[in-house]
């Protein structure tokens, strides 16, 4: 499913702001439903992996383009704020939903579980069809598909920052419990449970600082945060300092992830919001993707410690390298248009 949406991000881009996002919604919604029906009767590994290909496929269209969408209604001064709470709904989703499946697992099966998603994808589809939405053509828009129709190269140093957190949630979501095992640490599922809360409580915050204030006050020091809690990882096996390190890891994410995301948006503009938002969960699906594939064989050679410790000083190091010099090149363009301007006058 992850290589799916991978390779069908920046196809799910193209066709969101070429086409209607509020139709592509719908239509990947109700594939995602179709898909979950067929995994609750599927009676074989490989018609399961056929099924979860198109459920990628789905997700990546379906993903994208409601980012897309959203952008409409939310005002220009506000994006950050509301993009935050947009990323907010995932939190709750993703702290609440597999405590639900478990539940219904043990009620009456994996039938039941897939049905029930089923029929909350169903719910979402009334929802979008009451949402007003109209889009109007755009006789302007190239229509030959292109490498730059394809991928906002634009962004591409900010896709590279969000592969880099992703890399890290995905050392954590694969890794955590086979580090405590090792450590003989019990109750580590509540790491995940202030890590939920914290970002519950940081991401409409830090959106209001993003607007008001701009990406560097928030940026900056939620890469710190989330490296340290990283160094903390991989330094410790006291449970509350495992906790700190959930609370600093969601302090990190939960303000820098919607602040690239929504400064991005600003800085190529609305009308190619899908594009960018394709552009973004690239990254982040590379990350998501490769990062737990090279950190296992780092453990496996050189343990946790290792890897904790050694991703939080590459992350840090590296996620401020490039927004330093993204930071530098915005500087360099603005001296030069204010020397053409002046030049011209």
């Amino acid at each position: 499913m992850s290589l799916a949406a991978l390779f069908f991000r920046p196809v799910a881009g193209l066709f969101s702001d070429r086409y209607n996002r509020k139709r592509t919604i719908l239509a990947s919604n109700l594939l995602i439903a179709l898909c979950l029906i067929l995994m609750a009767v599927s009676n074989s590994v490989p018609m399961l992996v056929a099924i979860r290909l198109v459920h990628g496929v789905a997700f990546s269209f379906n993903s994208v383009a409601l980012m897309a969408f959203n952008t409409v209604f939310i005002p220009k001064e506000r994006l950050g704020e509301g993009i935050g709470w947009m990323a907010l709904g995932n939190t709750v989703a993703q702290a609440f939903g597999p405590n639900i499946g478990i539940f219904l697992i043990d009620t009456g099966g994996y039938s039941l579980c897939f049905f029930t998603a089923a029929g909350i994808c169903l719910v979402g589809i009334i929802v979008i069809l009451m949402m007003p939405y109209q889009t109007a053509e755009r006789p302007d828009v190239e229509k030959r598909i292109s490498f730059r129709s394809l991928i906002c190269v634009e962004i591409i140093p900010y896709a590279a920052i969000l592969c880099l957190f992703s890399v890290g949630s995905g050392l954590v979501s694969s890794m955590l419990v086979l580090l405590a095992d090792e450590r003989g640490i019990s109750n580590i599922g509540l790491f995940f449970t202030f890590y939920s809360i914290t970002m519950v409580l940081i991401r409409p915050v830090a959106g209001k600082l993003v607007d008001s204030k701009g990406l560097p006050i928030v940026l900056y020091p939620s890469i710190i945060a989330f490296g340290l809690g990283f160094l903390i990882l991989g330094q410790t096996s006291v449970f509350w300092l495992i906790i700190l390190a959930a609370i600093m890891k969601a302090l990190g994410q939960g303000s820098g992830v919607p602040g690239i995301q929504s400064t991005t948006i600003n800085i190529v503009g609305r009308e190619k919001a899908g594009l960018v938002s394709s552009t973004c969960f690239l990254g982040q699906d590379i990350g998501n993707t490769f990062g737990p594939m090279l950190g296992g064989i780092i453990a496996q050679n050189y343990g946790f410690k290792t890897l904790y410790s050694g991703f939080s000083i590459v992350f840090i190091i590296a996620a401020c390298a490039i927004y330093y010099a993204i930071r530098l090149a915005e500087k360099s363009k603005k001296s030069a248009r204010k020397w053409i301007e002046s030049d011209i006058q």
